[in-house]
């Protein structure tokens, strides 16, 4: 028998719709090139489209299933630190993109020169979220811009998510994976936290 959904936990799988149907769009369909939407440096100040859709494609299925296990992974600790909110995720999101984007644009630009960098995935977002979630066990957070999410710290969960953090960053060392993309999106997390 089929359970409803609850209603707060919209907010986690709509971001894995979103990534799937495009999943489907290009890998299934070819409705999609992938190389016209994902993210590239030098292109994004006259495509800003690509700010927005170069997270929501993946390289293959075992790229979008480790993006979809990220935001069950999510799910669990905003949960376990009793978010409070139908929303909160949509919020975070809407601004952890842009802002993992330009952080992601402004090192492959100016620090390292490097004009043609490609990438795509969520992962720079959940990463975003990590590093939320990591500052949220040990200060809590009763609002995040202009949404009450009433999150309760919980010091005996920063192991758990502190080791998953370190798990993550390894895991980007390998070939083929975005490091910028991943510390972009956990130094977007930690500014974010404190807006």
């Amino acid at each position: 028998m089929l359970e409803k959904i609850a209603k707060s936990d919209w907010q986690y799988l709509a971001p894995f719709l979103a990534c799937s149907i495009c999943f489907v769009a290009t890998d299934f369909f070819g409705i999609i090139e992938k190389t016209s939407f994902a993210y590239w440096s030098g292109r994004l100040s006259i495509e800003p489209y690509r700010i927005f859709t170069s997270h929501f494609l993946h390289g293959d299925i075992n790229h979008l299933l480790a993006n979809g296990g990220g935001i069950v992974v999510v799910r669990y600790f905003l949960k376990s630190l009793r978010l409070k909110s139908d929303v909160f995720l949509f919020a975070v999101i809407a601004l952890m993109i842009p802002f993992q984007t330009f952080i992601c644009w402004y090192f492959d630009m100016f620090v390292f020169g490097n004009p043609m960098s490609l990438a795509i995935g969520f992962s720079g977002v959940l990463f975003g979220m990590d590093s939320f979630i990591l500052m949220s066990t040990l200060y809590g957070k009763k609002r995040f811009a202009f949404v009450s999410c009433n999150i309760k710290k919980d010091p005996k969960l920063f192991k758990s998510i502190f080791l998953l953090t370190i798990i993550g960053i390894l895991w980007s060392l390998l070939p083929g994976i975005s490091l910028l993309g991943h510390v972009s999106g956990l130094i977007a997390g930690f500014i974010l936290f404190w807006v």
